[in-house]
């Protein structure tokens, strides 16, 4: 049986190196083309199908990393349970309870006054002088994307530090269905430079349309997935939502040079800072919210994704027309309706960035 086991481990793994090739000649057949996204797709459903065994299988304790990450561990469950032992590192990491105490005393040499010994409770306590060692670890943001996981139910247990968080209300947005084998189809496409046929849905035409796209990227914009591509249609890089691709089908040699997508490459500089509309301690409140300093915080992004963003933080042009056409409302008769409320932040180089989103 192992032997059996390891032969069909073998092979799996040289039909991976030959579906994964990543040099084509511009004149392969289109057989030859099909074939190999065949293998490839065989194999990438192969391993998905194995990984998901494997993380349904695996348990709390099968997780023996190396010591800095024992360390992380030490420091997250200490900052945000309060406390930890060995029993924490044993039943987590499945070490020995030797190589557990020498763990907890690695990281006091480190941070003598983050932790002290309660003898009676047997556990070390988090002091009020604690400052973490692994700040990129230890912080804000990371133990509420962690809780988030959590509450959705999209955090692997052997890699989750903490073992309780408190109640949790998320609201998560409708999501939006995605192909496997039309998402697979266009990460091989990005991977190895190809060029694809797609049917695709677009709201600006009643019937889907056929197109060849040669995508290099994928986009989020926080609800939507988007695959950025050149369009053979258009003649010009556009995003493609992926959930609209009704279907794909022939892959052949990419004519289009990818990094001539100027719009993806630009790095666009918003200087965001609270309205100057709102009163005074209103403004503090949103410049602290943000993490301003000097009065604004600047937020970087790319010019293929600036419409999403402004979409987003509500700093569109339509946003700013639709709120000026709301206050003319209010002000001219203002019995019959409602006071408008003012926007939160205000875009400083709005002509600059309305500028580039129209490019």
């Amino acid at each position: 049986m192992v032997e059996q086991t390891d032969l069909e481990n073998t092979k799996a793994k040289t039909t991976r190196k030959r579906a994964t090739r990543k040099v084509l000649r511009a004149n392969d057949s289109y057989d030859q083309i099909r074939d190999e996204v065949g293998d490839y797709l065989n194999v990438l459903h192969a391993d998905y199908s194995d990984a998901s065994k494997s993380s349904k299988n695996l348990k709390p304790g099968s997780n023996k990393w190396n010591q800095e990450r024992r360390l992380e561990f030490i420091e997250y469950r200490l900052c945000w349970n309060n406390q930890i032992n060995r029993s924490d590192l044993v039943n987590f990491f499945g070490i020995s309870i030797p190589q557990a105490s020498l763990d907890i005393s690695r990281y006091i040499e480190m941070a003598p006054a983050n932790l002290t010994y309660d003898r009676r409770a047997k556990v070390y306590l988090k002091t009020v002088k604690f400052k973490p060692v692994y700040p990129e670890i230890c912080n804000a943001n990371a133990y509420l994307n962690d809780a988030l996981m959590h509450s959705t139910g999209h955090i692997n247990p052997n890699f989750a530090f903490l073992d309780k968080y408190p109640s949790i209300a998320t609201f998560t947005p409708p999501a939006r269905v995605i192909n496997f084998d039309i998402l697979s189809n266009i990460v091989y496409c990005i991977q190895n430079r190809r060029a694809i046929k797609i049917v695709y849905q677009s709201m600006n035409t009643q019937e889907p349309t056929t197109r060849v796209i040669t995508p290099h990227a994928l986009a989020y914009d926080g609800i939507r997935w988007h695959v950025r591509a050149y369009c053979s249609l258009r003649n010009e890089f556009r995003d493609f939502v992926l959930s609209r691709i009704q279907s794909t089908g022939r892959i052949e040699a990419a004519k289009i040079d990818v990094n001539e997508d100027m719009k993806w490459n630009f790095v666009v500089s918003l200087h965001i800072a609270a309205n100057p509309e709102l009163p005074e301690f209103q403004r503090k409140a949103i410049e602290i919210d943000y993490g301003m300093t000097n009065g604004e915080v600047v937020f970087k992004c790319r010019q293929a994704l600036l419409l999403y963003v402004l979409r987003t933080l509500r700093l569109s042009e339509e946003d700013e027309r639709y709120y000026k056409f709301q206050t003319e409302q209010y002000n001219n008769d203002p019995d019959n309706n409602p006071k408008p409320q003012i926007p939160q932040i205000v875009l400083k180089n709005k002509n600059e960035i309305y500028l580039l989103q129209k490019m």
